[in-house]
């Protein structure tokens, strides 16, 4: 029997120690819409979300990502992964609501411990009159012009302190694991992953922790409509006093337009375009060898991903900050880090 319990990713949580700056930049640059505000946390949306919300911002110490939130295929679906994950230590249990959906079952992955949350019952955003799109009926509101334009939430990279245990555990929820990168057979450095069989490209990727620590996260990913517009999002960062991190430069594993920023608080925030669209349900993972070049992170092997752009939040410490150091200069990371790898800063 064939089984999708997940239909998409539907939000992730930031959390920023300059919340007020992160919002604010999240609106005029990223082009992203206030939904609401509550407590601690405010709520975004790209302009062509139906859902209430894709991104909130959390005020707290340091850079980093709370709560994954994906809406399920069908309204059992979540206490079918409930009752997959009963009496797991991967298991943390109902929430009657939050903002912006109804019940939700929680998880941690096993590994990585990343918090998740799965959820049918959704509160569906509702224009006001002038903000909507009088001929294009199937957008939830008229395009907003506003900074970037980020469209809708792409993915969610993380960092695992073991990639194959959490591969195994998403693949448990049914996705599918489409490709990966290795340093030597069986040592992994990056895996994408979909929850369903319509994804151009991935929404959610693993890279390896070497930390010791859990819960970190790398990047959070937004689109825009074409190629293009990611050359024009590269100019109204700078115009904004964004620097560039990385990009725009094409992935290879994908094939997307990328280009990433670090927001205010400091964390880094993708921005793409484009992909190769994979339907197929028996697709088997594609695995690239990162000698000689990394095309799954630059297509084109010509320019290696800048120092500091592994850094992973929250950052680590002390010990954890030299085994960090000492896992991405190992020689054998150098085709996937490049020469310019170094620890986390």
């Amino acid at each position: 029997m064939s089984e999708i319990l997940l239909s998409q990713l539907a939000h992730v949580e930031l959390i920023s120690p300059k919340p007020d700056k992160t919002v604010e930049w999240m609106k005029e640059v990223f082009g992203l819409e206030e939904t609401t505000r509550e407590g601690q946390s405010v709520y975004l949306r790209g302009w062509a979300e139906w859902l209430h919300s894709s991104l909130i911002v959390t005020e707290g110490p340091e850079p980093g990502v709370g709560r994954i939130g994906w809406r399920t295929y069908g309204p059992e679906d979540p206490e079918i992964v409930a009752k997959r994950l009963a009496g797991t230590e991967e298991a943390v249990g109902w929430v009657d609501a939050w903002t912006g959906h109804g019940a939700t079952y929680r998880y941690r992955a096993p590994h990585g411990r990343h918090l998740h949350e799965v959820f049918w019952d959704v509160e569906r955003y509702q224009a006001p009159p002038e903000k909507r799109d009088p001929v294009l009926e199937n957008r939830p509101q008229r395009f907003s012009g506003r900074g970037i334009g980020a469209r809708y939430l792409d993915h969610v990279t993380m960092p695992t302190r073991n990639m194959r245990g959490d591969i195994d555990f998403y693949r448990r929820l049914g996705a599918r694991h489409t490709a990966q990168t290795e340093v030597e057979p069986g040592f992994e450095v990056f895996s994408t992953l979909t929850c369903n069989g319509i994804r151009s490209t991935h929404d959610l990727a693993l890279v390896p922790d070497f930390s010791g620590m859990t819960g970190r996260a790398h990047h959070v990913a937004f689109r825009v409509d074409q190629r293009q517009d990611v050359e024009r999002a590269a100019e109204i960062f700078l115009a904004n006093d964004t620097p560039i991190e990385f990009g725009p430069g094409i992935h290879g594993i994908d094939e997307i337009t990328y280009l990433y920023v670090r927001e205010p608080g400091g964390f880094r925030m993708e921005i793409n375009a484009g992909g190769w669209v994979n339907t197929m349900p028996d697709w088997e993972t594609t695995t690239y060898q990162a000698a000689d070049g990394n095309p799954g992170q630059n297509l084109w092997r010509n320019v290696d991903a800048p120092d500091g752009f592994h850094d992973a939040w929250p950052l680590p410490a002390g010990q954890a900050a030299d085994r960090q150091h000492a896992a991405v200069t190992d020689e054998r990371m150098r085709g996937f880090f490049g020469d310019q790898a170094g620890g986390p800063r």
